[in-house]
């Protein structure tokens, strides 16, 4: 892993002609899990790190690790998860806030409240007792519905069944207070990267590119348009990682634990941007575990927010910020290759008024599916309504009901932006394309419409009036 990050950093300064100054922070105890590895930091334009602020980062790293060992009776994680209060840094306590924040938005389906669930786990892992569904669901229960009272001056209180555990998330807080203390010694052009934990960081408006193939995040370049928020990627790679680990025992499990039901979860590969690291971390684990609709419906509501999740067949889903924030330029809009596609429904006036079952694909001229654009409802009994898409799509991809589908939303209308990428991330190149719609509702009817096309011809938009279950449908180019 270090020589290939030598390699591209050789290629990235070659490219560019900045010189970079790399150091390596070696992990802090030898408790540590192998998702924490090791943290580099790559300065550029000349800046260097002196003794002393190597010894400051060499004792933040630690003293994040150490704050947050549970196993360490006297660490202040430790001591509030034995009290059920207390007062906290303020680094920590704003953590464990923020993890709140995305507990409410996410419905429980995020949390820093696990603690007892992992300790569960652990104890499974160890052989002390076998493995029940039943029980990881009640500790994920009892402390989703806690309590919990945050206070002005740092201090929290809350429920006995919580049990703070930020485990999971320990190099990217590292990665987030170095990021802060460069930021206070005036250093203005960065990159951090928690290797194990692929969680990189950079300032001035850094290019990031994900690179499945290489199984790496890396940095290809630098944005034009800069600007001095951070922005970090966090990629998870769930069904080649156990649920949990130590130096010493893994779980033979592989995956992602939902925080919702405590049942390890790998629907996909996950890669995430945000501001900060912690929040990349966090979006990963909840878009590895859930539905690609329901991860780029939270995503594409933040414009904060970009995601790329990428299946084990190979599909990959984007949100509708991803490309702008990972190559500084959307090219597929420049190229004129994407497009905007509303879709409204009507609603009807009966008291038993039911969301339908909907259904968004392109296809080339023969039928071939190009990609997957949006799937609501989630029984296979009314998803077999969509008989178009389930004689065409559905029944010939297995796994994508479960990994892509969304919930109905009554009437709710669509408005999906495609980037002109097919299922596999690669160009649609078909000179004539075909977009479906069809609507399925349940003690309802169903509706179909197909929409010849070319990027080309969509100069100026697009309108096709529908029948029944579908209002109207609006193709236009993105500006």
């Amino acid at each position: 892993m270090v020589g290939r990050f030598l390699l591209y950093l050789a290629v990235f300064t070659a490219s560019y002609a900045v010189k970079a100054e790399l150091y390596v922070f070696p992990a802090p105890s030898p408790e540590a899990t192998s998702h924490t590895l090791k943290i580099e930091i790559t300065l550029y334009e000349e800046q260097t790190l002196s003794a002393i602020e190597r010894k400051n980062i060499d004792l933040l790293i630690k003293d994040t690790y150490q704050t947050l060992d549970k196993s360490n009776a006297t660490s202040a994680l430790s001591e509030i998860n034995q009290r059920y209060k207390g007062t906290l840094p303020a680094w920590l306590y704003s953590a464990i806030k923020r993890c709140e924040d995305w507990f409410n938005r996410t419905e429980g389906n995020i949390s820093c409240r696990n603690g007892a669930l992992y300790d569960y786990w652990a104890e499974y892992v160890q052989g002390k007792h076998d493995l029940s569904r039943r029980e990881v669901r009640r500790l994920a229960r009892v402390a989703r519905i806690a309590e919990v009272n945050f206070n002005d001056d740092n201090s929290v209180a809350f429920a006995s069944p919580i049990q703070w555990d930020l485990s999971e998330f320990t190099a990217s807080l590292a990665v987030d207070r170095i990021a802060n203390y460069l930021t206070s010694i005036n250093i203005r052009s960065y990159h951090i990267s928690a290797q194990g934990l692929e969680t990189h960081a950079s300032n001035q408006g850094f290019s990031w590119q994900g690179t499945v193939a290489q199984e790496a995040v890396i940095q290809n370049g630098r944005a034009t348009d800069a600007v001095s928020n951070p922005s970090t990627i966090a990629y998870i790679r769930p069904w080649q990682r156990p649920v949990l680990s130590t130096s010493k025992l893994a779980s033979l499990e592989k995956g992602v634990l939902s925080h919702s039901d405590g049942w390890p979860s790998a629907k996909f590969q996950a890669i995430s941007v945000a501001d900060n690291a912690f929040e990349a971390m966090l979006l990963a684990h909840f878009s590895a575990t859930k539905t690609a609709q329901q991860a780029m419906e939270l995503v594409n509501a933040n414009p904060s927010l970009a995601l790329k999740l990428i299946d084990e067949n190979g599909r990959v889903f984007t949100s509708n910020t991803y490309t702008a924030r990972t190559s500084g330029k959307n090219k597929a809009e420049k190229n004129g290759h994407a497009i905007s596609i509303d879709i409204t429904l009507p609603l009807f006036d009966i008291a038993d008024y039911r969301g339908p079952y909907v259904s968004v694909w392109i296809s080339d001229e023969k039928n071939r599916l190009v990609k997957s654009l949006a799937l609501r409802g989630t029984s296979e009994r009314w998803l077999g309504e969509l008989r178009t898409w389930w004689r065409r799509v559905g029944r010939k991809n297995e796994g994508l009901v479960d990994g892509f589908a969304g919930a109905t939303k009554k009437n709710a209308p669509l408005h999906i932006k495609w980037d002109g990428l097919d299922d596999f991330g690669q160009s649609a190149n078909s000179s004539s394309l075909i977009l479906h719609v069809e609507v399925a509702r349940e003690h309802g009817g169903r509706s179909y419409e197909k929409i010849p096309f070319t990027f080309d011809s969509l100069t100026s938009p697009i309108t096709v009036t529908g029948t029944d279950e579908i209002a109207s449908i609006t193709l236009s180019l993105m500006n």
